[in-house]
């Protein structure tokens, strides 16, 4: 192999060396080394990706609850405390706010300290100020609590980064994939959830306690977590890293390849900022940037507008609505009326939700066997078109139908996007690479909410054009990305190192 790693090979002696993984390593030293790549791909996927796919899902699952009720929440919250629209939107806005700070605070943890600390910190977090949520006593404390609910949520993305750093290099696109099966089963049950409760229970409160319950889960079963065997390489803890590789390959019934595990030559400095604009990464990371922006700007805006399609219809049906009943949507200047969504709102937000399954399903099969930046690309392009059509005045049955496909390509391109990020970067930056992407991620998770609950009011046009724009532009920048990751082996360093 050409990459050049700085591995110390374990065969008696003190001295320290360049050397490559793999066959040039043995050359120099005459002692065979295997890499983590080469334990990974040997044991497959088995019950040791299974085991921690299903631990990470339940974490994804919490993360869908916390974010997908702020697209109700704000109208249940209206019928007990007065509130303006743009209250709404900042409501929302704070949550992206917390997780554009958490992301990187987590990344750079999860880099330094380890994969399953900064996940256990997280998930601990995101019950505590979940579950303290509901205590509120007024509109002020509920900004507040969501706040930090949402710096919590900023590091469940070392849940992708674990799953992706144990998984073979054939599989890690449909694992990845997999792993975001979870955040739409999340979607679907915190609309069921939210259904029951407040048709029999009536109560916000209550509400916000079961959606916090899925993290608790997670903090109870978190010493079945492995920690990440790449961290501890790089982190000059070969010996645990050879243990929990031996764990993976016992579980699934193989054994590690021939010789000993490389070590590096010396510990190695993680979690740097600055490493992710080295001139390796700089271009990668400036798209990157952009791209997850955009994603999540259009994820999150068509998630945060269904409930208004559904209660109209159609998008254009606002304008005809503020024409005959002003009261309606008010401006923002006036109160939020309560209002209170049918049987009817519920069933339609529970299959727009699982309109994610296919478009999953989809991408399940597409992501190994086609190239990841046209997919990622093309996916982008194809997912603005279906935005302007949810313009289009066609009936409410086919204005759902473009809304159920939008929602899942977009899902799908998102997650495309964790996948590819995490492909990208080295070891020693790739938590903090999936931190800072999901900080910008959350920039526009941030601005949409007065795009798609407010703007989209006043101006549905402009707000799904600004929306599908946006999402254009990441369909380009997609296609500039330096790095083709399908088929490539995850690295540990980077190669000026």
């Amino acid at each position: 192999m050409t990459e050049n790693y700085g591995l110390k090979i374990l065969n008696g002696s003190q001295s320290e060396k360049k050397a490559s993984i793999g066959n040039d390593a043995s050359k120099n030293s005459g002692a065979l080394t295997f890499t983590v790549d080469d334990a990974v791909n040997k044991a497959g996927y088995g019950k040791f990706q299974i085991r921690l796919l299903i631990l990470a899902g339940i974490g994804w699952t919490a993360d869908a609850c916390e974010i997908f009720i702020l697209s109700v929440i704000g109208d249940f919250l209206a019928c007990d405390w007065p509130m303006h629209r743009w209250q709404i939107a900042l409501l929302t806005s704070i949550v992206f706010v917390g997780i554009m700070v958490g992301s990187p605070v987590f990344g750079i943890l999860a880099d330094i300290y380890g994969r399953k600390k900064s996940i256990a910190g997280s998930l601990a977090l995101l019950f505590v100020f979940g579950a303290v949520s509901a205590a509120a006593p007024s509109y002020q404390w509920m900004v507040v609590f969501r706040a930090c609910m949402g710096f919590a949520v900023g590091g469940l993305a070392s849940g992708l980064t674990l799953c992706t750093e144990y998984c073979p290099t054939h599989m890690r696109g449909k694992a990845g994939l997999y792993l975001c099966y979870f955040w739409s089963f999340g979607t679907c049950g915190v609309t069921l959830v939210a259904w029951l409760v407040m048709d029999y229970l009536d109560s916000w409160r209550i509400l916000l306690v079961v959606v916090s319950l899925p993290s608790l889960i997670v903090v109870l079963v978190i010493k079945w977590y492995p920690e990440s065997a790449r961290y501890y390489l790089v982190s000059n803890q070969r010996d645990r890293a050879v243990k929990i590789l031996q764990q993976m390959a016992t579980m699934n019934g193989t054994e590690l390849p021939p010789g000993q595990l490389v070590q590096m030559s010396e510990e190695q400095k993680r979690g740097r900022v600055q490493d992710l604009l080295s001139k390796e990464y700089r271009l990668s990371s400036v798209l990157f940037w952009y791209i997850w922006l955009a994603t999540a700007f259009s994820y999150y805006g068509i998630a945060l507008v269904s409930p208004i399609i559904i209660q109209h219809g159609s998008l254009l049906g606002i304008d005809d609505a503020n024409d005959t009943n002003e009261t309606l949507f008010q401006d923002m200047k006036f109160l939020v009326p309560c209002s209170r969504l049918t049987d009817r709102n519920y069933i339609d937000l529970l299959w727009t939700s699982a309109a994610e399954f296919p478009g999953l399903l989809a991408f399940t099969i597409l992501v190994e066997r086609c190239n990841r930046k046209v997919l990622l690309s093309s996916s982008c392009v194809i997912g603005s078109v279906l935005v302007v059509l949810l313009l289009v005045k066609a009936g409410t049955t086919v204005t759902l139908v473009l809304l159920f496909a939008a929602r899942g390509i977009l899902l799908a391109v998102f997650q495309l996007i964790f996948i590819v990020t995490s492909e990208t970067y080295p070891t020693t930056i790739r938590s903090v690479a999936m931190g800072f992407g999901s900080a910008f991620c959350r920039v526009g998770g941030l601005i949409v909410p007065y795009v798609a609950q407010v703007l989209v009011v006043d101006s549905p046009i402009a707000a799904m054009c600004l929306i599908a724009g946006v999402l254009f532009l990441a369909g380009i920048a997609s296609a500039f990305l330096p790095f083709e990751t399908r088929g490539a082996k995850m690295k540990e360093i980077q190669s000026s190192s």
